[in-house]
């Protein structure tokens, strides 16, 4: 199939790259709204340039949409209006109104439409929610999701709730199978920044309560001194599982008898989740190739995503729980 990557960015450029000699892809589009780095993009993989993102979708058999989220909704409408398979990077949409009208529109077509939520796809994550799902942990009590980053984003664009802690909210639902009842937000400015801090602080925390009565807590922040930190912790009546703790983790312990960890942690998103990245891609394409089974988040978890990151932006204007309509 003939895949076009709209979107010459950090993460086009990651798909794009992963995209180069998988199984099924014949050829290779790049498209972004500055042509020069498209072409730059396509030469460096051997690919090739659009002269713009319709030509792009017009002329491939599936789409993987990365571009900012303001952009999103038009080009996921034109690629499912043609009746091309979709892969659109999170958010889905630049605010849950967005993402809601999208989703009736590509479930009124009949289309195939995946969002990125690639930490579905992560060894550790995956296999903590198959003991979840197993019933290997007992009576599910209580979650801990943390992501600790370097520095400010690239653009004022990549807000830490919509862009990033919706990672977190995804995997809420996916790991324990549950959805979100509540959620109580505060939110701290440690460092200087040019962001609002009322609607995006570089450090945030949400309690969450879940339908069963499961609580979890979801810490994320800009200001980690040492390295890309991101892990999960789940607490059942049987067991205690924990993702993301290894040898590059960029903690040390101050306990008389720790051993040493962390001594070469993960600078980026990318290098983390390379192959979670490329397990997602192939499922997407696997799909499109008219596999069944897939775990890829779809247009209704990426609403879902959307409606607890609404209910976080607005718990931390008002500084009180929101509660969150669960439909069955």
């Amino acid at each position: 199939m003939r895949v076009a990557v709209i979107g010459a960015g950090r993460m086009g450029q990651v798909h794009a790259r992963l995209l180069v000699g998988a199984k099924g892809v014949s050829g290779l589009l790049v498209a972004d709204a500055d042509v020069d780095k498209a072409k730059a993009v396509a030469k460096g993989l051997g690919a090739d340039a659009a002269v713009d993102a319709a030509h792009a979708i017009e002329s491939a058999d599936a789409a993987i949409i990365a571009t900012p989220a303001e952009t999103q909704a038009f080009l996921v409408k034109a690629a499912v209006t043609k009746g091309c398979p979709v892969f659109c990077e999170k958010p889905f949409g630049e605010n849950l109104s967005e993402a809601r009208e999208l989703a009736t529109l590509v479930d009124s077509a009949g289309v195939l439409v995946r969002v990125g939520f690639q930490r579905r796809f992560d060894y550790g994550y995956h296999a903590a929610r198959t003991a979840v799902l197993g019933n290997e942990l007992g009576k599910l009590y209580l979650i801990r999701l943390q992501v600790t980053e370097q520095g400010l984003p690239p653009s004022p664009k990549t807000n830490l709730i919509r862009n990033t802690a919706i990672h977190d909210f995804d995997l809420l639902r996916w790991l324990s199978g549950e959805e979100v009842v509540s959620v109580y937000a505060a939110g701290a400015q440690r460092g200087t920044s040019e962001f609002d801090p009322r609607l995006d602080p570089d450090t945030i925390i949400v309690s969450v309560r879940l339908t069963n009565g499961v609580l979890a807590a979801v810490t994320v922040s800009r200001m980690s001194p040492l390295g890309y930190d991101i892990r999960a912790e789940l607490v059942g009546s049987w067991d205690h599982v924990v993702v993301g703790w290894t040898g590059r983790t960029p903690v040390h312990s101050v306990e008389r008898d720790s051993t040493t960890i962390g001594t070469n942690p993960w600078r980026s998103w990318q290098g983390r989740f390379e192959e979670a990245y490329r397990k997602q891609m192939c499922d997407f394409l696997d799909s499109v190739a008219g596999g069944n089974h897939s775990f890829g988040a779809g247009v209704s978890d990426a609403v879902k995503a959307h409606c607890i990151a609404e209910a976080v932006k607005l718990s931390l204007v008002r500084g009180e729980p929101v509660f969150l309509e669960v439909r069955s």
